[in-house]
């Protein structure tokens, strides 16, 4: 009985030493607990908001599950976003560290090495490009090839240019051409394909909080009715047939904002 228990400690603790050197997916995102209380807080004020001006009842509460779902996944998606550009921007800074050591005279491999002592001197420790720096240089210390490295951390991050990066990589090893300058020429296109994202999107950020205002529109004017004539919209209040339009109402915001977003999504 004694054995079993220690051969079940064993394997738990083995698989929590596995679960815990897992490299991270970038493919998948999962809330944390912040992201968990900012999506409730969102929902609770979302669902009181939309209860009291479509419904005037808190009984409405049960039909918005469908919309719940809706602004889960929408704001899973945004998070995904977000840490897909905070990696390709540390990728892009990471890169130019990169063919900053190499024309120092620094080796590929010891190039990695040298290009962490310089990001952390921009970036916080605990950014996601310390842990992939990481995972590569300890890498190399155990003797796997850095072509195997990169195209792990490419197939990662679901990220086209570190993807791109990788396969580069790999081919002028291969190949045995002028490395240094192979690599020097990637990194000018691929830095110049991310830089052209961020003007991208710094020129449609304004457009972006135009969406967010015209968004916020149809709830302000049912809020100024309500306000203004408490009476005028009582007619679509406690009976199926308002019910049934305010419902359809809601409907077409979400539509609406479903539309817009995919405006916004501009691929280069």
């Amino acid at each position: 009985m004694i054995k079993k228990t220690t051969q079940s400690n064993k394997k738990f603790r083995k698989k929590r030493i596995n679960e815990k050197n897992r490299h991270r997916d970038y493919r998948i995102y999962r809330f944390k607990y912040s992201d968990w209380l900012e999506y409730i807080i969102r929902l609770f004020v979302k669902g009181a908001v939309i209860c009291y001006l479509f419904y005037d009842s808190a009984k409405a509460v049960m039909i918005l599950f469908p919309f719940a779902i809706m602004d889960y996944r929408r704001l899973k998606k945004q998070k995904h976003e977000k840490q897909k550009r905070e990696l390709t921007l540390q990728f892009k800074s990471m890169i130019e560290a990169l063919v900053t050591s190499l024309n120092a005279g620094y080796s590929l491999e010891h190039s990695f090495e040298a290009a962490g002592r310089d990001l952390s001197l921009v970036y916080d420790k605990k950014c996601f490009i310390f842990e992939e720096l990481n995972i590569i240089v300890s890498g190399l210390k155990m003797n796997i090839p850095l072509e195997r490295l990169l195209k792990d951390f490419g197939e990662r991050s679901g990220i086209d240019d570190i993807q791109n990066f990788a396969n580069v990589v790999m081919a002028a090893k291969k190949s045995g051409g002028n490395l240094i300058r192979i690599i020097q020429k990637t990194v000018a296109s691929i830095g110049d394909k991310i830089s052209v994202e961020q003007e991208i999107e710094t020129m449609i950020s304004a457009k972006k909080l135009e969406e967010q205002i015209m968004m916020i529109m149809p709830y302000a004017i049912i809020l100024y009715l309500r306000v203004s004539n408490g009476g005028f919209l009582q007619v679509l209040y406690h009976n199926a047939l308002g019910a049934m339009l305010m419902t359809a109402f809601l409907i077409l915001i979400y539509i609406a904002e479903l539309w817009a977003g995919k405006i916004m999504e501009i691929q280069v």
